[in-house]
């Protein structure tokens, strides 16, 4: 039980690391960079969805299963190149490695066990939304259950994202700091999903 909730504890970093990157670049630096032209500027805008989307190439394995089914580190190089930064923790005897990737202002997370991902975590990236706002009445009427595409479908995809597995059950985080209906700066959400059903949501501002 109690390297259970070791493991536990480990899967959970990347998420609580979400929540703190993406707060701090909510309220970070504006209108200081320099002007561009609209071609480089369209250029960089793909490059970083770019980067974004390969998120979604990385599988996670088991984490109570040593991360079988989880994509290896070499296949994780061949998706985003070599990382900015690699760092190991010990648990017990429960061994994880974290690779970390920055571009664009957009940070990659991905833990390995037995040189397999089983965390992996998005943040820093900030999508342009449609006119459709996620406001306060809009969350509170979102209730448990509800599954990760009527979310996206109804507000686009998130601007942050956890996602581990844990016993055969895949758990996602999302955060949004964009797109939604904000009382001032600051201002988020995020909703955690357990085998795509919405099973906690919380909101900071929300207007």
């Amino acid at each position: 039980m109690k390297k259970f909730k070791k493991i536990l504890t480990v899967a959970a970093t990347g998420m609580i690391a979400l929540s703190l990157v993406g707060c701090s670049d909510n309220s970070s630096k504006s209108g200081s960079s320099k002007p561009k032209s609209s071609q480089k500027v369209k250029k960089t805008n793909t490059q970083k969805t770019s980067f974004r989307k390969s998120y979604d190439k990385i599988k996670v394995g088991d984490v109570m299963q040593q991360g079988n089914g989880g994509s290896t580190i070499k296949d994780v190089k061949g998706i985003l190149g070599q990382p900015e930064s690699v760092s190991s923790t010990s648990v017990k005897g429960f061994k994880v490695k974290s690779y970390s990737w920055t571009k664009y202002d957009t940070t990659i997370l991905v833990q390995f066990s037995h040189k397999k991902a089983i965390t992996k975590t998005v943040s820093g990236f900030k999508w342009t939304r449609s006119s459709n706002k996620l406001s306060l009445k809009a969350f509170n009427s979102l209730k448990d259950g509800s599954s990760y595409s009527t979310v996206v479908n109804a507000y686009g995809e998130p601007d942050g994202l956890s996602e581990n597995v844990v016993l055969g059950k895949k758990n996602v985080t999302a955060v949004y700091f964009t797109g939604i209906k904000a009382k001032n700066a600051g201002a988020s959400t995020s909703f955690s999903f357990t085998d795509d059903k919405l099973v906690s949501k919380t909101q900071t501002n929300l207007k």
